[in-house]
């Protein structure tokens, strides 16, 4: 219910709770409590067991099973809405938008190939004209919804082709949101720097963990103030464009002192990792060691990559 009540009454406040929660306080969520190493290289291992699955019913399974993970590692539930619209709006398109556009485009082709003769019964004079005009509308809507019919149902049978494709691709991005979401930023660039990836990129993953909601906060900031000292429009005008207008160009306004604020912040940063001795600990061996001490594989890191992969070879038996 916590899922449903959130989508339901959304709030920017609400964003950004989740947003710091997912940054800073993710500590009980379950992959969070295994080794990083482990946890790694069991992403990259279930990036590709999906492609081994060509079936719906067995993706169907290992999608559920990703979304449980999903729930027990606490994974955002704005990130999961957004994944999910993705995909509806994918469906969507080639059910719905493309059949109206082709429906639509058939119907104006109809209407452009007789509309000279009706301009030349209308400067003839012929009455007639205008019952014939009526009935090439009639015929040009019905071209058209024929037309969207028919891309509608061809529309419909790529979308079936296309099922297990989309599941495949859903159930890897659940899992990468449960992974990169449930884990702390100090735990991923550890278990990275331990697989052998340059220090340099650890630190650029963990800063931009760090700097992600605090760029929100003071972008929302920026963009209060910007309104405390601005109007807005009288007259909104048709469908309120002067409202949203004004608000894209406080979006907009906003966003270069945005810019201007981190490159401050990242020099300051910088400079007091330079002060700290940064550059010169990331060729030292023992700087690393003392970085990742306390990493262990631990029987329970076993269990969960065993556990998995037996789960994944009961569906392909029973499936």
């Amino acid at each position: 219910m916590k899922y449903v009540d959130a989508l339901t009454d959304i709030s920017v406040a609400d964003i950004k709770v989740d947003l710091m929660r997912t940054a800073y306080d993710n500590e009980d969520a379950l992959l969070n409590s295994f080794d990083p190493r482990v946890v790694l290289l069991w992403t990259v291992l279930f990036m590709i067991i999906p492609w081994l699955f060509y079936d719906t019913l067995p993706l169907a399974i290992l999608l559920a099973a990703a979304f449980v993970l999903a729930a027990l590692s606490q994974v955002s539930k704005y990130l999961l809405a957004l994944l999910l619209f993705g995909q509806v709006t994918n469906v969507g398109f080639f059910v719905v938008l493309v059949p109206l556009i082709g429906g639509a485009v058939q119907a104006v082709g109809y209407l452009g190939d007789n509309a000279g003769r009706v301009v030349a019964g209308v400067m003839a004079g012929d009455a007639s004209v205008f019952a014939e005009t009526g009935s090439i509308v009639v015929a040009a809507v019905g071209r058209g919804i024929h037309t969207a019919t028919t891309s509608q149902e061809v529309g419909i049978d790529a979308v079936g082709a296309l099922v297990p494709f989309f599941l495949k691709l859903t159930i890897i991005s659940v899992i990468s949101l449960a992974v990169f979401s449930a884990m702390s930023p100090q735990k991923l660039s550890k278990g990275m720097l331990r697989l052998g990836v340059p220090r340099q990129l650890t630190f650029a993953i963990a800063y931009g963990y760090r700097m992600m909601p605090l760029l929100v906060e003071e972008y929302h900031a920026l963009i209060n103030s910007f309104r405390l000292r601005s109007k807005v429009p009288e007259k909104q005008g048709l469908f309120r464009w002067r409202y949203f207008y004004y608000l894209l160009t406080l979006s907009v306004k906003a966003f270069y002192p945005l810019i201007f604020n981190v490159a401050k912040r990242s020099r300051v940063t910088v400079e007091a990792m330079e002060t700290k001795g940064f550059s010169r600990s990331l060729g030292d061996e023992q700087s690393q060691a003392l970085r990742t001490e306390g990493m262990m594989v631990r029987t329970r890191d076993v269990t969960f990559v065993f556990g998995s992969l037996l789960f994944v070879a009961a569906v392909w038996v029973f499936t």
